[in-house]
């Protein structure tokens, strides 16, 4: 069923240079012969005649150059749901376009069309009338029904491989793929300009006359109309870059230098990281090839539906052939076999040649994708063919990603849109390419010197909109006013956990109170400078105070950046020097947090044993932006024992035990590390690093020094690690670490490598969930963890359960290790003895008998940000005050 919805309305006017040419010439003669007319009678006539010829030609070029606007939707006729990606086509010819996610579709075209035809797999072909040169708006109801294709009846809910032309010709496209992609020539290289746009979508009368708005409304002049759907949008982020890439294909490397970046940006005194968003939006806006067999965005791969294994994921159907510029090629729609998978819905147009090239691409996801915030995803690409006999081959000339983010994944509310479109100038192929330009480790290389905004109109490859220009101007703006400045002030409160105080911020807020079993009650106050103070001085600070224990505690830092940025702003040229004065558990490592965090007080058990430590450290870090970084430092330490912990040794030749009061060391050591294209987010103290494809590697080395500064031992210790994010497709990602350690020397059990235990009830990707602190010691280990997020692979195939979007989530983790002799406390050698729980039984244990083992399985995407693990312990099981198995809980948000 059809619906014109709206009929009549006038089409935009166009200009026709021809027309209008043959118009003027009218008028010119029109002119000559009036300046005539009073002479002759004849002229006169002329002149009527040549005037009724000018208003005709100018009628019928008004008519002649009215556009043919046609949008609407296209639904389902009995469920009412939309029909994502149907054809909607000029009759009789190959011009048309494609409904998008919620099947709104728009078309506009100088020519008189007087039909289309919209055609979608399973649902019976639909004609409808239109009016040329109006503005068309339809509603469109279809009709499931069988229908055949080259002989074989497909019905929608059923689907069959075997004999299936579709599946045939995309084998054919796969296995031509390398004669057709430029990766298949020995070098490449080409100029891209890409635009990056997000607009603030479906902007309703509504939600302009709201209360908190009402210092904002000049921004309402900026907005614009999707001519598809019909919705207002407001623009507020831009960002165009304009590089060179070059692309080698033995040995193999691809090289991005960045020529020029322009993007809106906020002030230096929100403290926003306007770098680190741009390296954030590249992260997840990747570049599409289509024959790869895993596309990546948003940091989350999808099965391509060119991949050697896509028709286990894919349906593929011929729905149309078609004929262009004397060329035929095939319309095939594909559609995920389960619809909640990590994959793509759309069409591929395939030429019907020996060349089997992809030649237009528009692809899409389905709105039950266990995909989270994302309400549509729809990418389109077009390719022709450059060059000639080896050198041809099929390149991009159209590139576009649209992008829609709704919290609530409800596509009738307001959204974040995002709009990404690249194009290409330059192509050179087979051209020899320097070796220089592939030297060093990062794939994309920015020019550090900023671009005059004079030269833009220059660089680009396409004049920005009225809207677009308009992006920063309003931004600026909006940034002057106090309400914004009180938003951005309550956000970074939230995001941070400080509370600005002009150059002085205090927190963190979940440190002020905590609590455990030594300390008690723990009150704890303490700050950071920022960049108002001294943009490249960075001091934190804080003083705490213990009830139970009735102790003060302190600390005092101060790092300075000697690249005349903030410090921690990557790449790092900074020196630290701090000093500590505070209670730890050993082997209380918890990363990400602050051991006094008031979240991490809740702890399973008692931990009773814990110790005081002096710390004096002075340390150097230099990056470089190739991915390597040198980080020279020095350590004074001191521990006393805290709590029923004692340190105790037995004197040579007794039996009597006497009692350490502390001990003291001094350390200086080196750390290496290397991690190439290595991005960060970056926070006024802490950095954030993006999830990468690319590993990390850390070589550490320490050494103790007797007789400096009252230091006790000589020692060595050696520490190497490596980590890797691992894409498995469609079967998820896991996060792979490797990590061993090495003693050499004569150490107490404070200077071994007491493991990483974890006592709270909060999963830590990092330590030992079943172990508890001090459990286990070694100066030699070799430990293996791995994490793994299946995505939902399993979960998306269960009725009832796929509408749910859970992921599953598991983990496993060992950890091998031992202890030399001379490190086992004897009356030889006088170290001290390791501590004894109330029963009298020796509190720290060592590995040599079996790993230690531990494992997980769970449920992550609970309501989109919560994940429950279910773990248990594999061995040592037997010792006291163990459990055996526990659930944890963690935060963790994503796509």
């Amino acid at each position: 069923m059809v619906r014109l919805v709206r009929r009549h309305k006038r089409g935009e006017k166009i200009k026709n240079t021809e027309t209008l040419q043959i118009s003027g010439w009218l008028v010119y003669l029109y002119l000559m012969i009036l300046m005539m007319s009073k002479r002759h009678l004849l002229a006169r006539i002329a002149s009527v005649c040549l005037l009724f010829g000018l208003f005709s030609n100018l009628l019928s070029a008004q008519q002649s150059t009215q556009l043919t606007s046609i949008h609407g939707r296209v639904i389902d006729s009995l469920s009412k749901d939309p029909l994502p990606y149907a054809s909607v086509q000029i009759a009789g010819e190959e011009l048309g376009t494609r409904t998008d996610i919620n099947g709104y579709f728009f078309y506009q075209t100088n020519k008189r069309p007087q039909q289309i035809k919209i055609t979608y797999v399973g649902y019976k072909p639909i004609k409808a009338q239109i009016l040329p040169g109006t503005n068309n708006e339809l509603s469109i109801e279809m009709v499931e029904e069988t229908y055949g294709i080259k002989e074989i009846t497909v019905r929608p809910k059923k689907y069959r491989r075997k004999n299936n032309p579709a599946i045939d010709l995309i084998q054919e496209v796969f296995k031509h793929k390398d004669e057709n992609r430029k990766e298949g020539l020995d070098y490449y290289s080409y100029e891209k300009y890409e635009k990056l746009q997000f607009d603030l979508n479906n902007i309703d009368n509504k939600f302009r006359k709201r209360w908190y708005l009402k210092k904002f409304r000049f921004i309402f002049d900026n907005v614009d109309t999707n001519k598809v759907n019909g919705k207002v949008a407001l623009p507020f982020y831009l960002r165009e870059r304009l590089s060179n890439v070059y692309y080698r294909k033995d040995p193999n490397a691809k090289k991005e230098y960045v020529l020029a970046e322009n993007q809106t940006r906020l002030q230096d005194e929100y403290e926003v990281d306007n770098d680190g968003i741009s390296s954030y939006l590249t992260n997840l806006y990747q570049d599409v090839d289509i024959y790869d067999p895993n596309i990546t965005l948003l940091t989350t791969q999808f099965v391509g539906p060119l991949s050697g294994a896509a028709t286990a994921f894919y349906r593929f159907y011929i729905i149309d052939t078609l004929e262009a510029g004397g060329e035929k090629f095939a319309d095939i729609f594909f559609a995920p076999k389960n619809k909640t998978d990590l994959a793509f819905m759309g069409n591929i147009l395939v030429a019907l040649d020996s060349t089997y090239a992809v030649r237009k691409v528009t692809m899409g996801i389905s709105k039950q994708i266990n995909l989270n915030w994302v309400t549509d995803l729809r990418i389109e690409q077009e390719y022709s063919f450059f060059g000639s006999g080896e050198n041809r081959r099929l390149l991009l000339t159209t590139d576009a990603v649209v992008m829609d983010f709704n919290v609530f994944k409800k596509s009738k509310g307001r959204s974040l849109q995002a709009h990404k479109t690249v194009s290409y100038k330059n192509y050179q192929m087979n051209q020899p390419i320097p070796d220089s330009l592939f030297a060093g480790t990062l794939d994309v290389i920015k020019n550090l010197s900023p671009t005059p905004k004079s030269q833009w109109p220059k660089l680009r490859h396409s004049p920005l909109g009225t809207r677009e220009k308009g992006i920063n101007t309003m931004m600026d703006s909006i940034q002057q006013v106090p309400a914004f400045k009180a938003f951005m002030l309550a956000a970074t409160i939230t995001s941070s956990g400080y509370v600005k105080f002009n150059g002085f911020e205090a927190g963190p807020i979940a440190t002020f109170v905590s609590f455990n079993d030594v300390e008690g009650t723990r009150l704890r106050f303490g700050g950071r400078s920022n960049q108002k103070f001294v943009k490249n001085l960075l001091l934190t600070g804080y003083g705490a105070y213990g009830f139970k224990d009735q102790r003060w505690k302190w600390n005092g830092t101060a790092t300075w950046s000697f690249t005349n940025e903030i410090p921690r702003k990557f790449p790092m040229n900074q020196v630290t020097v701090a000093y500590q004065r505070d209670i730890r558990s050993p082997g209380a490592d918890v990363t990400n947090w602050s051991p006094d965090n008031i979240f991490l007080s809740f702890q399973r058990g008692t931990n009773l044993r814990m110790q005081y430590q002096r710390i004096a450290r002075i340390e150097y870090i230099k990056e470089h932006r190739g991915g390597f970084s040198l980080n020279p430092a020095f350590y004074w330490k001191e521990y006393t024992p805290g709590g029923l912990l004692r340190y105790e040794y037995q004197v040579p030749g007794d039996s009597t035990f006497l009692e350490k009061p502390d001990i003291t060391t001094a350390e200086a050591g080196i750390t290496l590390r290397f991690a190439p294209n290595e991005k960060f987010y970056q926070g006024t103290v802490y950095r954030f690093p993006m999830l990468t494809k690319y590993p990390v590697f850390l070589l550490s080395y320490k050494a103790g020094i007797k007789g400096v500064m009252g230091s006790e031992f000589n020692y060595h210790k050696v520490t190497f690690s490596a980590f890797k994010n691992v894409f498995m497709g469609p079967i998820g990602r896991s996060q792979v670490t490797l990590e061993a350690g090495r003693t050499f020397g004569s150490v107490p059990f404070p200077l071994l490598d007491i493991h990483r235990a974890n006592q709270s009830y909060q999963f830590d990707w990092y330590s030992y969930n079943l172990m508890n602190f001090m459990e286990f010691a070694s100066d030699k280990y070799l430990a293996l963890t791995v994490h793994h997020n299946m995505n939902g692979f399993i979960f998306n195939k269960l009725p009832l359960i796929k509408h749910l979007k859970l992921r599953e989530v598991g983990s496993f983790k060992l950890l091998w290790g031992g202890l030399d002799q001379k490190n086992r406390p004897s009356v030889d050698n006088g170290l001290l003895i390791f501590p004894k729980d109330d029963f009298g039984d020796t509190y720290i244990h060592t590995l040599e008998d079996e790993p230690y083992m531990e494992a997980s399985v769970g449920i992550a995407n609970i309501f989109r940000l919560l994940r429950i693990d279910y773990l248990w312990r594999l061995t040592y099981k037997d010792l006291p005050n163990v459990d055996s198995w526990g659930v944890r809980f963690s935060i963790q948000v994503g796509f």
